[in-house]
Formats: C-alpha cells, sequence, structure tokens
C-alpha cells in the first residue's frame, strides 16, 4: 500500500479473489454493457448519491507546481437504493493516480478500501 498503514489484511494482487480488480479495458466493457439498458443487476436502476470527502494531495512528482503525476487520498460515502427494500451503503478510503495529459488531470491508477469487512451487497455496479 502506497499511502499509510491501514493495519489491516488485503487481498494479495493476481493471487487471491478480490471484489474489483480491473483495468481499463474491463472497465469499458463493464460501461457499455450498463448503457445498453439490458443488465440485469441494474434493472430496475439504482438510485446512488456519491460523496466525497477529505481530498488530499498526499505526493506530487517532482513538486506540486510542475508535478505531472499525483497521489491523492479521500474518503467516499455511497448510497444506493433499488426496489423497495435494497439499500446498501459503502464507505471507505480511495487513493488516486492522477497523470497530466494534454493539460488535463487523468485517473491512472484507483485503489479502493472498503470499510466493511463482509460485503452486504447483492452486486457491484457501483463506479467509485
Amino acid at each position: 500500500m502506497k499511502y499509510g498503514d491501514w493495519s489491516r489484511e488485503f487481498t494479495k494482487q493476481g493471487e487471491e479473489a478480490a471484489w474489483f480488480d480491473e483495468g481499463k479495458a474491463t472497465l469499458i466493457l463493464r460501461v457499455r454493457q450498463i448503457e445498453t439498458g439490458i443488465h440485469w443487476a441494474e434493472e430496475p436502476s439504482s438510485r446512488q448519491s456519491h460523496i466525497i470527502s477529505n481530498v488530499r494531495i498526499v505526493s506530487a512528482k517532482p513538486d506540486i507546481a510542475s508535478a505531472t503525476e499525483v497521489e491523492t487520498t479521500c474518503r467516499f460515502f455511497v448510497y444506493r437504493n433499488r426496489l423497495e427494500t435494497e439499500t446498501d451503503v459503502l464507505v471507505g478510503k480511495r487513493l488516486d493516480t492522477l497523470r497530466k495529459v494534454d493539460g488535463k488531470w487523468r485517473i491512472c491508477n484507483r485503489e479502493l478500501l472498503l470499510d466493511q469487512n463482509v460485503l452486504l451487497a447483492k452486486n457491484l455496479t457501483v463506479f467509485f
């Protein structure tokens, strides 16, 4: 882990099962599937609210004024409701690596750590 000591047990990348372990290609496919309107996990569609807070720049290479890449952290709160009784609350930390491309900041890496030990949601169609 790049930022801080989370003092938690983690899934070993590439060796064990993970809730998310996706790259750009699989994310593009997921978005295309959802946009078709024929996605069983989102039929009917969820209502979602996202709250992002405590955004901080934790490192910049070489310094913030001339940086072309920065690492940021934040906290997130996601509330999702669908049908009459399905309600999910997802809370956690996020570490993003941003890279300046053509004068705009783009996400080149994102790591998530959910605060819950057991995932109670039936599916994860949420983009954090």
